[in-house]
């Protein structure tokens, strides 16, 4: 049985009308599948802060896609295997967009991670990214994310 890409099924998601509201930047109201899915990405962002490789498992997709701020891409399981050897000490998050669109949602939002560097001042890195999330069995999983830094990274 044919199985056209996911990318492109995601292009063509994202034309289809709207299922659910999205969030603007003074944060405003959210509907219930925009609440699931930021509840996923909060899960995300603990689990990298505490080292959770199981929640990490859990919320990323198995055809998860990484592109990284340096233009790299990865998958999952190198994902993971990143975020457990960092020494991520905390995430803000400062805006957060989120559309809806049936089982695929786009979350728009900006970001700064803090890491710890044994022997030197430790450093942050802002970022603006772009997460796309998937439902998959009733539940959200991250499916792919774009990084773009931002000014003011040390």
């Amino acid at each position: 049985m044919y199985k056209p890409p996911v990318f492109a099924m995601l292009a063509f998601a994202l034309c289809l009308p709207t299922v659910g509201t999205s969030a603007d930047m003074t944060n405003g109201p959210l509907d219930r599948e925009g609440q699931y899915v930021l509840a996923v990405e909060d899960e995300w962002i603990a689990a990298e802060i505490d080292r959770d490789e199981a929640t990490l498992g859990r919320v990323i997709d198995d055809q998860f896609v990484l592109n990284s701020s340096s233009g790299k891409t990865s998958g999952k399981a190198q994902l993971i295997a990143t975020v457990l050897a960092w020494k991520m000490t905390g995430q803000t998050i400062s805006e957060r967009t989120v559309l809806v669109r049936g089982d695929t949602a786009v979350v728009f939002g900006t970001t700064e991670l803090r890491f710890a560097s044994e022997g030197k001042q430790d450093t942050k890195s802002l970022l603006r990214y772009t997460a796309t999330y998937i439902k998959r069995e009733g539940h959200w999983r991250a499916l792919a994310l774009q990084m773009t830094r931002r000014d003011g990274a040390q």
